[in-house]
């Protein structure tokens, strides 16, 4: 096992400091920022959670946060490391938990404390287990490495680097902390608005860590930067106030080369010289520790080089940020999803030595493996759908593992800290799914490869997709589909839409909410459709006017996410509607890059983002997990005050031609067939318009329309 310091929070830090550095049979998170420390018995308590990022405004939930501290000593939790840092965002009966990754960790998952006695030497007595799973982004090259098939990035640590040849060892720039304390002070990530900060339209190589960036101490700095459009990445990490002891200064190279510029981020040492030498400009950055303490990470550097952007050195807390930002591609996603609380619960937060174990494929309804004959040899084999309990059942002792992704793995917990969150009352909205499950009808086929279907709540089609490869149902406070577009070569699709209508005004807001799992690509990604079209809305778009919210790319083009409208039109996958330009904006000035949040960090199989529309006759607001998005003004005269459906949707077209090698669970377990999850679906009609900063994200003329 890798040795590792604890990083814990200063209310917790006695918790954990009672006698041995070995592994103990509890675990300590520690608060962080926009948490605070809770009391060991209590899992922590709740305060008002901070927005999280960039603290731009708007009308939209939050819910409290919760801090991670120790877990019971008397059920039986094997021994594990503390795992640092954990911390639980409630949104409803969801919970978005976050926490130090951990380099020697090759997943995450979270569960429910087990009862006293369920815990044997095979693992929980019937547990459920929400796994993190691996990745799904491109790659970067390396260095200096020659690699086929991504000419959009290269990453950089030890070689050179704008003139200068770097050493590996020299990544590390001393010692940092992820949590407050009365001897730190917090760094901020600052994305630059500079239309050529970042790949825009340029392959698929786009992260949060490729935006170029200034990591700064200064508040009246980062005010500056907040009123420049400079994305705000929140803090990232603590560093020691300036003159501790112990400490030696990181200084900041402002490089230009003609109109390339970019920010480096060294020691004082030979590559400072030569950076000086070169005629760059420095300034001293922040101070950071150099020998490691108790509770501290390594602070590393790894350079971005980006063929269609300005370059710069990401900085990042630990081996396991570090890994990921070097390498990308299928490193694990460091956020956990538990949803369906129903009462106060312990949650058990573990970083585990293996990939959670893949059993199956996870189905709201259970169908039988088939396969479907087509000419020259091209059958296609369907495996079976499993049902949750069908997947529990693979297990000896009935555990079931969600977003399992490994072979036969056996996965240990390697460190563990437990959080106690509770469930907020449902949000007053006019509409509201809970969850709660509901008896759906048999099918009833029309045309070619559609079905219909529905509950007491919904209305729902299935269009192009594979006969008996289909099925929708609620699980964990949670609306889960599954199914496979028909010969793995057709514009396979589904719309789910409340019974209920809502309404937008002129002088008002509708507003509808969505929280779904976005890993995207061209041809499979999750949408949200507000339009005049009555039931069944895809057969009657070209009579209506639609909004259309959706992320798209992934191959050959960033994932983000797109506004589009439909004016009398039939979307479809190989149709789309008109859509803004969301990501370059606007001003007087010229062009510069919107500070929005880089949704392509926050995809995951299990992991969710939640999307909060506000749509009027005239403009739509836009927001992803309760951070301004982005604001598009409608054509003139289009959209009519009046009734409206809501539409949850999702998309798998041409299924067989999909995918490419960053996305490895996915080509070998879900290529001809998707799974989603959506929670906190909702809508209110009547709301006023949200708060909403124009001098930073001005919205888009309906001249922008393309």
């Amino acid at each position: 096992m890798q040795a590792r310091y604890l990083g814990l929070g200063p209310v917790l830090f006695a918790l954990a400091c009672g006698s041995t550095n070995g592994p103990v049979n509890s675990a300590t998170g520690g608060a962080g920022s926009g948490g605070s420390g809770g009391s060991g018995g209590s899992g922590g308590s709740a305060n008002a959670g901070g927005r999280p990022g960039g603290g731009l405004g708007g009308a939209i939930h939050t819910g409290p946060m919760f801090a991670g501290a120790e877990c019971p000593t008397d059920v039986g939790l094997p021994d594990a490391y503390a795992l640092p840092n954990v911390k639980g965002q409630v949104d409803g009966a969801n919970v978005r938990i976050t926490f130090d990754p951990q380099g020697d960790a090759a997943d995450y998952r979270v569960y429910a404390l087990p009862k006293s006695g369920d815990i044997t030497a095979d693992g929980v007595k019937g547990g459920v287990f929400r796994c993190a799973g691996g990745g799904s982004l491109p790659a970067p090259a390396l260095d200096e490495e020659t690699r086929a098939g991504v000419p959009g990035a290269r990453t950089r640590v030890g070689s050179n680097v704008e003139g200068y040849t770097r050493k590996a060892e020299d990544a590390t720039l001393g010692y940092v902390f992820t949590t407050p304390g009365d001897d730190r002070i917090p760094v901020y990530a600052m994305g630059d608005s500079n239309i050529h900060a970042d790949n825009t339209d340029c392959y698929e190589s786009r992260w949060p860590e490729s935006r170029k960036k200034r990591f700064i101490t200064s508040e009246q700095e980062r005010t500056q930067l907040l009123a420049a459009r400079w994305r705000d990445d929140g803090i990232v990490f603590y560093v020691p106030k300036p003159g501790a002891s112990g400490t030696a200064v990181v200084q900041e190279v402002d490089l230009k080369q003609g109109e390339w510029s970019g920010f480096l981020y060294v020691k004082d040492d030979a590559e400072l010289t030569a950076r000086k030498g070169a005629g760059a400009t420095t300034k001293e950055a922040f101070s950071v520790y150099t020998e490691a303490r108790e509770g501290a990470e390594p602070l590393k550097r790894v350079y971005y080089g980006l063929t269609c952007a300005f370059g710069h050195d990401e900085l990042v807390a630990g081996q396991a940020r570090f890994i990921k930002a070097f390498e990308q591609g299928p490193a694990p996603v460091t956020e956990l999803h538990f949803s369906g609380l129903n009462e106060e619960t312990t949650l058990v937060v573990e970083a585990i030595d293996a990939q959670c174990p893949y059993q199956g494929a996870l189905s709201p309804m259970a169908r039988p493996a088939r396969v479907d004959p087509f000419p020259a040899s091209n059958d296609i084999p369907y495996p079976a759908f499993m049902t949750f309990d069908e997947l529990a059942a693979t297990s000896p002792i009935g555990e079931l593992y969600i977003n399992g992704q490994g072979e036969g793995t056996k996965p240990k917990a390697i460190s563990r800290a437990c959080l106690k969150v509770k469930p907020e009352e449902p949000p007053k909205m006019d509409f509201f799914y809970d969850g709660t499950p509901e008896t759906w009808s048999e099918g009833r086929p029309r045309n070619f490869q559609i079905w219909d279907t529905d509950s007491p709540t919904f209305d729902a089609t299935f269009h192009a997709v594979a006969t008996d490869e289909w099925a929708i149902g609620s699980a964990h406070g949670e609306l889960w589909v599954t199914y496979a577009d028909w010969a793995a070569d057709t514009n396979g699709k589904l719309r789910i839409t409340p019974k209920q209508r809502g309404t937008v005004g002129a002088e008002s807001f509708l507003h509808a909410s969505m929280e779904v799992d976005i890993v995207s690509t061209q041809r499979r990604y999750p949408q949200l459709l507000i339009s005049t079209a009555e039931t069944p809305v895809q057969d009657n778009m070209k009579n209506g006017l639609t909004v259309v919210v959706q992320p798209f790319g992934g191959i050959t083009t960033p994932v983000s996410t797109e506004i589009q409208f439909c004016d009398h039109q039939e979307w479809d996958v190989n149709n789309q509607c008109p859509k803004y330009d969301i990501q370059k904006l606007k001003d007087e000035k010229g062009e510069f890059l919107s500070p929005r949040p880089e949704v392509t960090g926050w995809m995951g199989v299990d992991r969710t983002v939640r999307f909060d529309a506000y749509v009027s006759t005239s403009r739509v607001y836009l927001y992803t997990n309760a951070q301004p998005y982005a604001c598009v003004d409608l054509p003139a005269g289009k959209l009519p005050e009046g009734p409206v459906t809501v539409t949850f949707g999702d998309v798998l077209y041409h299924s067989g031609v999909d995918l490419e090698k960053w996305y490895p669970f996915h080509v070998s377990k879900m290529h001809l067939l998707t799974t989603r999850h959506f929670s906190n679906l909702g809508f209110s009609s009547s709301v006023s318009a949200p708060t909403w900063d124009e001098a930073r994200i001005p919205c888009v003329a309906a001249s922008g329309l393309k």
